[in-house]
């Protein structure tokens, strides 16, 4: 396919509502590869067709919108003239309205200021008025009998972000198979919260913790309009000779009924042998530590930053779904994100 029309369709993609855009997926991918490039020029070209038969209608509404503002900016003005020839009898009407004495008028002082009697009128009120407080940072608690993570260099990365990057890129090294480099994940089925801004919170949350224990401490990102691949991420834990890798996620999954803690390691690498045990014991400690359940653990070569970073510790940690009723509102609690990085620290140091 030619790479003005590919990059056409990725700009629609990116402008449609995000069931759509699941619908076209799962489209593509049940007809046979020959059929596609026809389906995506077709689907295209109909597009464009349909943005341009909507652009009268918007121009129309645009006129409309110019002629109510000019209209009203007429009315305006002829109350401001109304005024201004009535004003002495409007300002006793007000006065009288408000329990004032009539001859009580504004009146003008030598330099043309106008001005409200010898003393300004107080008007009641049962409301006092609001004294702006300036935001309390929220501190992590660090209990005197903490985990002592010191000497330990752990990268945690909180999964996703807030936009596509439908580049690909290989799941693993000398695969075949490829994925998008970055999406923005789930959303909460009752909260509304996105994926990627809710894993950022747990993400900071953790980072104070564990660096309240003595660890050295490095997030993959720290705001949600950033770019980075999953092997980006991976690297960045390579990178520094990470002893851990955290990956945060809360998934969603197409039965709403799926609820839990899920751990996924890597089924390669340097700790491939025990990591299916280790990850179970994380997810195990986690949904303890929130009041959820374990799901156990999955080993797979399926995750990009996991296969990328099997040379050392890497966990990627499911904290629960975003499309269960009872997870969503539970990962949104403002403690869940402490009694996480709690309950990580301590299987750390187990």
């Amino acid at each position: 396919m030619a790479e003005d029309k590919l990059e056409k369709f990725k700009e629609i993609l990116s402008k449609l509502p995000e069931d759509q855009r699941k619908l076209l997926y799962k489209r593509l991918h049940a007809m046979p590869a020959d059929k596609r490039e026809a389906y995506i020029e077709d689907f295209t070209k109909k597009y464009y067709i349909e943005q341009k038969k909507k652009e009268p209608a918007n121009t129309s509404g645009v006129q409309s919108i110019a002629v109510g503002l000019l209209a009203a900016l007429v009315i305006v003005g002829f109350c401001y003239f109304v005024y201004i020839f009535n004003k002495t009898n409007i300002d006793r009407k007000f006065n009288e309205m408000f329990g004032m004495p009539a001859e009580e008028t504004f009146d003008t002082s030598p330099d043309g200021n106008s001005i409200m009697g010898p003393e300004p009128r107080h008007f009641p009120t049962d409301t006092p008025t609001p004294v702006p407080t300036a935001p309390v940072p929220t501190q992590v608690p660090i209990p005197v009998d903490h985990p002592d993570l010191s000497g330990l260099v752990i990268v945690i990365d909180p999964g996703h972000q807030e936009d596509y990057d439908y580049e690909q890129e290989e799941v693993g090294a000398g695969t075949d198979a490829y994925k998008d480099k970055a999406t923005p994940g789930a959303t909460g089925v009752s909260s509304g919260v996105k994926e990627y801004e809710l894993t950022l919170k747990y993400a900071m949350v953790m980072k104070e913790y564990f660096e309240g224990c003595g660890a050295e401490v490095i997030l993959t990102r720290e705001t949600n309009d950033v770019n980075l691949s999953n092997i980006d991420r991976a690297q960045i834990a390579i990178d520094n000779e990470a002893d851990y890798f955290i990956r945060i996620h809360a998934d969603s999954a197409p039965d709403a009924d799926i609820s839990g803690v899920k751990v996924y390691v890597p089924a390669t690498g340097s700790y491939a042998s025990n990591a299916d045990t280790n990850g179970e014991r994380l997810a195990e400690v986690v949904a303890d530590g929130i009041g959820s359940t374990s799901l156990g653990v999955v080993q797979s070569n399926s995750y990009t930053g996991l296969n990328h970073a099997d040379s050392i510790k890497s966990y990627q940690l499911v904290v629960g779904y975003l499309s269960n009723f009872d997870d969503d509102l539970l990962l949104i609690q403002e403690d869940t994100p402490y009694k996480t990085a709690v309950a990580v620290a301590e299987f750390i140091v187990e």
